[in-house]
């Protein structure tokens, strides 16, 4: 009797109430998460399952990342020794801006798309996570492939670690263009981590890489997605 009068209750609330509460409850669920990230200890990396409870209240499940890549993720911002460059911003990028920016590691995003670079740096100021930069980059016909149109002038000349889950796989080139155009300032013991890189664009990707920059590539073939760990021979 209480469960059908609950569920014809439901059935009354505006769809739009429905999606502001949970709306609610989400920021709430990730605020308290993100105290416990910034309670971790110098150096420790956040376990599966606070990530687990980062992504639930990030939400933006079509995009956001996944648990084993995330958490590669954050076991290279803890141990790098120099700057960041990251190919699309979101959870990643809170994530590297704490864990590597209370280290004085900067980390430096391309996003193209306005609002989405909008929540993330407003993310970023309410945690008073300052080491993270997002740059407002559109994407650009290059000829033979399309990318990021990123401020090279502003950034650093020598980049540690490229995260790499973006720009979209819909475009020509896919996210080949990061090595023609930021290639030159990948350190000799730089490691890109390219995401999702099981789909045939990025399998495409890591070929030409290989290739003409004569880079090696490890596959993680994990249960909750694919990525590759890029490095130079």
């Amino acid at each position: 009797m209480i469960a059908g009068n609950l569920n014809r209750l439901k059935r009354l609330v505006p769809s739009g109430v429905k999606t502001a509460v949970r709306e609610k409850i989400r920021n709430v669920a990730f605020r308290r998460t993100m105290r416990h990230l910034i309670r971790l200890p110098l150096g420790q990396a956040p376990s599966r399952d606070l990530l687990t409870d980062l992504q639930a209240g990030w939400g933006n499940e079509s995009f956001a990342a996944r648990t084993d890549y995330l958490e590669e993720v954050a076991n290279r911002a803890i141990v790098t020794t120099g700057a960041i460059l990251e190919c699309g911003s979101g959870l990643t990028t809170i994530l590297l801006g704490w864990l590597a920016g209370r280290r004085g590691i900067e980390t430096w995003s391309l996003e193209h798309i306005p609002e989405w670079h909008l929540l993330v740096t407003t993310t970023l100021r309410r945690y008073r996570i300052r080491k993270a930069h997002v740059c407002l980059a559109a994407i650009r016909d290059y000829g033979n492939f399309s990318w990021y149109d990123p401020p090279l002038a502003s950034l650093p000349k020598t980049f540690h670690l490229i995260v790499c889950d973006g720009p979209p796989g819909t475009i020509p080139g896919n996210r080949y263009g990061l090595l023609p155009l930021v290639g030159e300032r990948l350190h000799a013991d730089c490691m890109i981590l390219l995401d999702d890189a099981n789909r045939p664009g990025e399998a495409e990707v890591l070929r030409r890489w290989t290739t003409e920059g004569m880079m090696t590539t490890q596959l993680r073939d994990t249960p909750t997605g694919a990525f590759a760990l890029v490095t130079r021979n």
